[in-house]
């Protein structure tokens, strides 16, 4: 029998778990079934090297949901069930207990299995690998005799945590490490001479340069023999020296694989409709421009909540720095980050004290953080600083203090571009000033106009108000001059409305009728906005867009869909249609195809894009110059001109969006957890506030410092400014936005002396 489900879940892990949750909680109406190769509920996998074998955490605390959550979201588990092959052509899974399914959409999250050992006695009972709750029973029940004397394989998390956690069972344990340090991975020396006397301290013996080539005993291991010619007595032996993607079911499947399974910056594998995340997901970390494959549970999470947003078709790129803790004996750390060709490490605080940090740098910028009893603000502002590339140059003698505070670090310097037709001629003077002042964007936000401005900005860094002037000067159309400068616009406009822009749109009934979509009774939009898209290449080198220091953000709406999406030079091989898309507004100009979507002005739905901004880019530690082409406070209209340019600018104006209500909420809760953890006994409190989950969550973020540069209507302007593209008009507006940028900067500097 061949079932129909809408979204199919193969996977019993975080990933899978997460993913159903967010499917309903993003309004997922269709059937959502998860098939689970375990005969467990999902349950949190981290805890069975530690808090489970402990006993400090029981099994009946380990799920991730429980089954009423399963029922009440209606969604199906087929426990006990693997999938044993996919066929993308036909949209269908097969099972080994359950059958077959036609799937809409697929999430495959398999997770991984350990590498084993392939030596002489590698099947003796009492050698165990750790990966499931059966896994993790056997090892437990194994060590009950706390008498018992244990080898551990593996130098590295795995391996580090069984060693440590056996051994505050009782146990006699032996670690076996194949290289000459521990936490290899790593890579830092005051680290690995930290963790070997920290364990020898506490009874762990530990030999180095050396793996085991045989296991002898009969009805179950008693020791092990290693290439050094070692015989180590032993009850039980645990090996973690890593572990293999769960692809062999997809072989034949025709959905790319190499180490894992490859997928795109939206978790998307090489077939429609199949998403990958958590441990099989080979994936582009646009952080480092690298493909990556993370196994730690925080990174399954993180991608399983971004598939299924991207499986509703809301287009979310990864991103992010990915991260992992662990537990060993009375010490929790983490590790954010990448160590791939770093040639610095900074230290902060004491290792000896339980306060210290490792940073780790590439040419003065931050690739990777090692974090122990430090402040989940820190860990935060650090996390910040690696996600967006910040130089650390100019605070190199402040970092190794601990008392310097690092949320105080601008991350990134931004400039958020509103559309509006002509008005952008405006955003083109205060570019120049700020440029004039030496202050330059990592990210340029746009749309509309503001997405052209910022194509232009991004394609010619730290040089921009050159291109942008003469970008400008082809667009500025000769009108003729009359001595009333009311008339004068109305005439322009009358021209414009009429002949159109020569460099930027031309209006259909000028146009040579061919085919019959020509006919005005077929049209979709009064011009035609193709010349612009030449114009954009004469200043934009769009193939070196995603390797310039500045990062270009557009929005678009979907026409299709009506939901507002980001274009990210960061991510996605931006085009002149891509810019086009962010400023076809509707009826002038038609709606942009950009791959198989249709996309109109992103100004429909919000004009600022600075809640998209922070949305993928965050708010720490950054600073923000907004260019407002429509004022936010104006006195009341006097007659209906003026009514329909208040209009405008309300529709059109910026608004940071701060409910006070929520911001109160979150205060209480983050003010209650504090209030809970301190009721907590012992080290308990300070091991929770070194969680991940804890950073993210109730890191306080450095505040967002927003600069507005607005452009203030000047009586007896029209409401058809913008798209009043007269040379006149153009160089006033420029001219405004330059005055008006320089007074803001003075008055700032001023501020501050």
């Amino acid at each position: 029998m061949t079932r129909e489900v809408d979204f199919l879940l193969v996977g019993g892990g975080p990933a899978c778990a997460t993913a159903a949750d967010t499917l309903r909680y993003e309004g997922a109406r269709g059937s959502i079934v998860i098939i689970a190769a375990e005969p467990h509920l999902p349950y949190t996998r981290p805890a069975l090297s530690k808090q489970f074998l402990l006993g400090t955490r029981p099994r009946d605390r380990l799920d991730m949901f429980g089954e009423d959550f399963y029922r009440k979201e209606q969604i199906g588990l087929l426990l006990a069930t693997r999938a044993t092959a996919v066929d993308p052509s036909e949209h269908l899974v097969q099972t080994d207990a359950a059958g077959d399914f036609h799937y809409g959409k697929l999430l495959i999250a398999t997770g991984s299995r350990p590498n084993r050992l392939k030596i002489p006695g590698g099947d003796i009972p009492g050698i165990f690998y750790l990966r499931t709750l059966e896994d993790a029973e056997k090892i437990k029940n194994a060590a009950m005799d706390g008498n018992a004397r244990a080898v551990i394989i593996g130098g590295n998390f795995i391996g580090m945590e069984m060693a440590s956690t056996l051994r505050q069972k009782g146990l006699t344990v032996t670690l076996l490490v194949k290289t000459n340090a521990l936490f290899d991975t790593l890579q830092a020396n005051v680290l690995s001479e930290f963790f070997l006397n920290y364990y020898r301290d506490r009874g762990v013996e530990i030999l180095f340069e050396d793996c085991p080539s045989e296991f002898q005993g009969e009805d179950r291991v008693h020791q092990v023999i290693t290439n050094a010619g070692r015989t180590i007595p032993c009850d039980m032996v645990v090996i973690g020296i890593g572990a293999s993607p769960e692809i062999e079911f997809l072989n034949g499947s025709e959905i790319e694989v190499s180490d894992g399974i490859v997928v795109d910056q939206y978790l998307q594998a090489s077939r429609p409709d199949i998403f990958a995340a958590g441990d099989v997901a080979v994936f582009f970390d646009p952080v480092f421009q690298t493909r990556r494959r993370v196994q730690h549970w925080d990174n399954a999470v993180k991608q399983g909540r971004l598939a299924a947003k991207n499986m509703l078709g809301q287009r979310r790129s990864y991103g992010g720095v990915s991260y992992f803790f662990s537990d060993v004996f009375d010490i929790t750390f983490e590790f954010f980050g990448s160590v791939k060709d770093i040639n610095e490490r900074v230290e902060r605080g004491a290792l000896a004290k339980r306060s210290f940090a490792l940073f780790y740098l590439k040419d003065s910028v931050p690739k990777a953080l090692f974090s122990i009893g430090r402040p989940a603000a820190e860990i935060k502002a650090v996390e910040s600083l690696i996600q967006h590339r910040v130089s650390l140059d100019p605070f190199r003698v402040a970092l190794p203090d601990p008392e310097f505070e690092l949320d105080e670090i601008p991350a990134q310097t931004v400039f958020i571009l509103q559309g509006g037709g002509a008005l952008g001629a405006f955003e083109c003077g205060v570019l120049k000033a700020l440029e004039e002042a030496r202050i330059y964007p990592d990210v340029v936000a746009g749309v509309s106009i503001g997405a052209l401005n910022g194509a232009i900005v991004a394609g010619n860094p730290r040089n921009a108000s050159a291109a942008l002037e003469a970008f400008w000067n082809d667009l500025a159309v000769d009108t003729p001059e009359v001595g009333d400068e009311t008339l004068r616009q109305l005439l322009t406009s009358w021209q414009v409305m009429v002949f159109g822009s020569p460099k930027f749109f031309r209006p259909r009934w000028l146009m040579p009728f061919s085919i019959p979509t020509d006919l005005a009774s077929s049209w979709t939009s009064f011009y035609d906005p193709s010349p612009v898209k030449e114009l954009l290449r004469k200043y934009v080198d769009f193939s070196r867009l995603k390797s310039s220091p500045v990062r270009l953000m557009v929005n678009a709406v979907n026409v299709e869909t009506a939901q507002l999406e980001t274009f990210d030079s960061y991510i996605d091989e931006l085009t002149p249609e891509h810019i086009l898309a962010s400023g076809s507004l509707p009826p002038g100009f038609p709606w942009t195809r950009v791959g198989e979507k249709y996309y109109w002005d992103g100004g429909i739905v919000s004009n600022s894009p600075l809640e998209q901004l922070i949305e993928h880019c965050g708010a720490s530690g950054k600073r923000v110059f907004i260019i407002d082409l429509y004022s936010i406070q104006k006195p009341l209209p006097k007659d209906l001109p003026g009514v329909m340019a208040r209009r405008d600018e309300i529709v059109y104006s910026e608004r940071v969006r701060k409910d006070l209500r929520a911001h109160e909420l979150v205060h209480d809760f983050r003010r209650l957890v504090d209030e809970i953890l301190n009721t907590l006994p012992g080290d308990s409190a300070g091991v929770i506030r070194q969680r991940p989950s804890y950073v993210q969550l109730m890191g306080d973020l450095a505040p967002l410092k927003i600069t507005r540069i607005i452009l203030d209507r000047k009586e007896g302007e029209l409401p058809t400014r913008d798209y009043d593209f007269s040379t006149k008009s153009l160089e006033r507006h420029k001219r405004a936005g330059y005055l008006a940028a320089r007074k803001v900067l003075n008055e700032t500097a001023g501020a501050t002396r």
